[in-house]
């Protein structure tokens, strides 16, 4: 690590035992408790501020509340160590420091002085800066920036002050670049659908003040002793060019009739309407906040169908800190009314919150916290800024252009999610107590588990404080459903959740003995309260239009009248026969590529073809999409394939290229170069008898997740070795937890020993060696010696929950934690997967497999060398690191691109703290090759595992059996494709490359 790890005071035990006292005791005891925490429900953090609704009460918060365990979050510190500050006093002039004059740097290579700034090159690095504080209090820290290069990811930095973070969100501080959309009107392609425009950024400075928006809807504030203090900037994403790093007294933002007092005489009414379409925005902090075709937006649908961009925003405008900005242009100074034609049809009876600025500042206090409404009809409808009885703000503005910028803001929900997050954590740590009183770790949706339901459980002997505990539940999540109530529309989804929760632990306290044999209860209840966390802090919102006008103007309809509406369903069904919703391009000069994937994903590459590909040399591409991956085989049979094709899983290269139905790459111009990207283990799954037939686009793989707040407490580190996983597995099971491994995965077994799938001429079996004995001996044994779990249905959801707080996985759950699990971020960690150690090396192996997807060009197509060229760009390390990042930023993380292109992968945006461990893990990638008869091995191993893990069966017996069954099958194939003839003589064997060290890796 290149920081000091902040050393927090330790936070007391949550599960210290109370003292026993008597019953009656007890009761009274409870009484003043509930009494009590009625009272503090009204205390601890203030409520925000709701121009349209009420704040309900936040619960008095303490150390051994916080989420983590470790460091607070931003509102924790408010409501703990913050709450002892106030805001510093006006300053004549901001604290600056320019950029160059740093005290510390980590590395020289990574900084460059230049005459308009310090450079800060992207990598893991940090800076270090001294401010000089006239007075104790609290201050806004701010920086002064520009965007450094093209990249269209956040600017990330991590905030340390004197060493230490003073709160979680210190360490994911987001700075936004500026992007704007390249020309209107919108250029339309050849179906006369809009074409969505590019991005571009904007390379102007910049003077934010540090802020999370999902925190506050202000600006951060930092505590500053007087004195001399030490600002650290870690980079933990992105370059930048720093030109200032500054200190200022908190913002002071008025109320709105503190600023109308200022008006003078009252505002003159007049007839002046401005609207401004809401898709013409001059500016946007992300590529990701994207135009829509909506056709209620329109008075008059296209009756064609056709894609015109009408709107913008929705679910690719949720995130809090993204900002979109529009111009606008009044005929004199005066006052002004500003609305907005909106549709929230997004989150169910709740608000969307949203701060308006103008000219980049907050006129005043009303417009930090803009509610919109949820429609239950999914409709338009129209807000003017306005207070709560419905009176539109004035605004003043001089004549000429303006400017107006919206942001979503989560602040207002973000105490009810850390509320979640806290109660999570509570019901999870009783849980753990109950299971290590009943010795109960077995854990059931639909039972109690193992535990005796003939026995009379005296939990209040042995967890004096249950009844406390469940209290303690119980009264917080009515507390946040009834602080949630005041921030929504009626009765939400989550308040329902909340109190329906809240009442499950309020009936345990009549039944606590009865609780041991009811567990299943605590993680039902955590699967429905931790499914909202995912979209708590979302905040979507779509617009059509804004508009400015003088007071009194007749403001345009924002709803269609009932015949506008019979008009638009009418016209609406009879599209519906005649839209071609897949716009298949069809130009006979072109290549045709056909894609299995999303629309979503087709269309990006078209675009990127277009842009690129086609300018660069002169080629057409019609790239379409396969709604069905058969379409492939039925084609190529039927004769109606593509040139090439995008999106093919592994195994079916390998089946099309023993039939001769692809082209051979190795014949093309450039091909050794071309195979440079890739992993030697990847590229053997295409390689099929002397000829290679596709280039790898995606590479899956295996990871070890674990769960750092759980290890820590047992006393456990990541495991490196099968045998570090057979010494860790006692305490594990020992204290109700588990070690997760798919069953079905031998792969790593096998590899990690030494053994082979096939001899080296593909003609037999090669598992008839000691190797895979061996590997297969340690697979089955995970599940029969070591009794690990041999059905898991969603180990995503165990994870989340905590009872199998290690294992490993893949790409595809590794990403979900990231995206769908923000309530056990920071929490988890990722390693390379245990392996075995090589005697002679001194090396732990650690093979694995995963799935491909892949590049490939039909040996039919008349366009082979031209298709070649669109192959060798689609995989080349730029093009793919284009497309990783613009299909994350327009549909959001969980759209991560997992390239196969190892010098492209590193230049996704993974976490740095975790791309370590990832590229690490690539390097030992091996998958099985492709034979005739291959899928024999697969499903033969799968049979034997099962009997001798359900049946007892011996191992030795069951393996050779296997390998009988395989052999037979891998020679009834090989007399089809005349590898043998009918009485079996080899007349022509196939060669199996050799995979015999980890590839090169990657420098993250």
């Amino acid at each position: 690590m290149l920081i000091p790890s902040p050393s927090p005071s330790p936070s007391p035990n949550p599960n210290q035992s109370a003292q026993i006292v008597s019953r009656s005791l007890l009761w009274k005891r409870m009484a003043c408790l509930m009494i009590l925490s009625s009272l503090l429900l009204f205390g601890g953090v203030p409520p925000y501020t709701m121009a349209d609704g009420p704040a309900g009460p936040a619960p008095v918060l303490t150390e051994k509340d916080y989420i983590n365990g470790k460091l607070p979050t931003y509102l924790e510190w408010q409501a703990t160590k913050g709450k002892s500050f106030g805001d510093a006093a006006a300053l004549q002039a901001r604290i600056s420091v320019d950029a160059t004059a740093y005290t510390a740097v980590s590395d020289e290579t990574h900084f460059t002085k230049t005459d308009n700034g310090l450079l800060w090159k992207d990598g893991e690095s940090w800076i270090d800066y001294q401010l000089t504080i006239p007075e104790d209090g609290l201050y806004n820290l701010g920086v002064v920036y520009e965007s450094a290069d093209d990249a269209v990811t956040d600017i990330i930095r991590g905030v340390y002050i004197d060493g230490e973070l003073p709160f979680l969100e210190a360490d994911n501080i987001r700075l936004k670049h500026k992007f704007v959309y390249q020309g209107y009107p919108l250029k339309r392609d050849e179906f006369g659908n809009d074409i969505l425009p590019q991005s571009t950024i904007v390379k102007e400075q910049q003077d934010v003040r540090l802020a999370d928006y999902t925190a506050d809807i202000t600006p951060l504030k930092w505590y500053f002793s007087k004195g001399v203090h030490t600002v650290r900037l870690v980079n933990q994403q992105s370059a930048m060019l720093l030109k200032s790093l500054y200190a200022d007294s908190p913002l002071q933002i008025p109320a709105y009739a503190e600023v109308a007092r200022d008006y003078g005489a009252t505002a003159q009414n007049g007839d002046f309407v401005q609207l401004v379409e809401a898709e013409q925005m001059s500016a946007k902090s992300n590529t990701s906040i994207q135009l829509q075709s909506v056709s209620d937006a329109l008075i008059s649908p296209d009756p064609e169908g056709l894609i015109h961009y009408n709107a913008m925003g929705g679910e690719q405008f949720r995130i809090s800190g993204q900002w979109a900005e529009w111009e606008i242009e009044v005929p004199e100074t005066g006052l002004y009314e500003l609305g907005f034609k909106f549709k929230q049809a997004f989150l169910n009876n709740s608000y969307t919150n949203e701060s308006i600025m103008i000219d980049g500042q907050t006129p005043f206090k009303e417009l930090l916290d803009v509610q919109f409404a949820y429609s239950k009809s999914w409709g338009w409808a129209g807000k003017s800024l306005a207070d709560k009885q419905g009176k539109p703000f004035l605004i003043r503005l001089t004549k000429g252009k303006h400017t107006v910028r919206i942001s979503p803001t989560a602040a207002p929900m973000k105490p009810i999610y850390e509320g979640l997050l806290r109660n999570l954590n509570r019901i999870s740590a009783l849980e753990q107590r109950i299971r290590k009183v009943t010795g109960n770790y077995e854990r059931s949706y639909t039972s109690g588990g193992n535990v005796d339901l003939n026995r009379d459980w005296q939990l209040e002997k042995y967890i004096p404080d249950i009844e406390e505990r469940l209290t303690e539940i119980e009264t917080d999540l009515t507390g946040l459903a009834d602080r949630l109530s005041g921030l929504t529309i009626g009765e939400s989804d989550v308040e329902s959740s909340f109190r329906a929760a809240a009442y499950e632990f309020n009936n345990m306290k009549s039944r606590i003995r009865q609780i041991p044999s009811e567990l299943q209860l605590f993680a039902t209840t955590q699967q429905k309260l931790s499914s909202w966390a995912f979209r708590m802090l979302d905040q979507p919102l779509m617009l059509d239009y804004l508009w400015v006008s003088q007071p009194g103007a007749d403001l345009p309809r924002m709803a269609p009248n009932m015949w506008q509406k019979l008009g638009n369903t009418a016209v609406n069904f009879y599209r519906s026969f005649l839209i071609d919703y897949n716009f298949t391009r069809d130009d006979p000069k072109a290549i045709d590529v056909w894609v299995n994937r999303g629309r979503n994903y087709v269309r990006l590459i078209q675009q990127l073809a277009d842009e690129t590909f086609t300018p660069e040399t002169g080629i057409h591409v019609n790239v379409n999409i396969v709604p069905d991956p058969n379409m492939l085989i039925l084609g190529n049979l039927a004769g109606d394939q593509p040139d090439a094709a995008l999106g093919v899983d592994g195994g079916v290269v390998g089946d099309f290229a023993m039939r001769g139905a692809l082209a051979d790459l190795t014949k093309m111009p450039g091909y050794n170069d071309a195979i440079q990207a890739f992993n030697p283990g990847a590229m053997r799954v295409f390689h099929y008898d002397g000829g290679n037939y596709a280039l790898p686009e995606t590479q899956n793989f295996k990871i070890m997740m674990y769960r750092t707040d759980i290890l820590d407490q047992l006393g456990l580190k990541p495991p490196q070795t099968w045998e570090d996983v057979y010494t860790m597995l006692p305490t594990l099971q020992q204290s109700g937890h588990e070690f997760f491994y798919t069953p079905a995965d031998y792969l790593s077994f096998l590899y990690q020993n030494g053994a082979e799938l096939y001899s080296k001429d593909g003609l037999v079996s090669g598992l008839d060696t000691d190797e895979a004995f061996k590997g297969f001996k340690q697979w089955t044994q995970l599940f029969t010696l070591f009794q690990l779990p041999k059905e898991v249905p969603s180990f995503f959801n165990h994870f989340r929950l905590g009872d199998m707080p290690i294992g490993i996985t893949d790409f595809n759950t590794y990403l979900l934690t990231q995206v769908a699990a923000p309530e056990i971020a920071g929490k988890w960690q990722i390693a390379p997967i245990p392996g075995n150690m090589d005697e002679k090396s001194g090396t732990i192996l650690r093979w694995a497999g995963g799935p491909l997807q892949a590049g490939i060009i039909y040996e039919k197509s008349e366009k082979q060398e031209l298709a070649w060229k669109f192959l060798r760009w689609w995989t080349s390390e730029k093009t793919q690191v284009r497309f990783g990042n613009d299909i994350e930023a327009v549909y959001g993380p969980e759209y991560r691109w997992n390239s196969a292109n190892m010098d492209a992968f590193s230049k996704l945006p993974w976490p740095r703290s975790q791309l370590s461990a990832i590229l690490e893990q690539w390097k030992w990638y091996k998958e099985a090759p492709n034979v005739p008869g291959g899928y024999f091995t697969a499903r033969q191993l799968v049979f034997a595992w099962q009997n001798v893990v359900a049946a007892n069966a011996v191992p030795r017996e069951e393996l050779d059996k296997a390998i009988i069954a395989i052999n037979q099958e891998m020679a009834r194939k090989q007399v089809e494709f005349n590898m043998r003839d009918s009485v079996g003589k080899v007349l022509h064997p196939i060669d199996i490359p050799d995979v015999p060290s980890p590839g090169k890796g990657e420098e993250p």
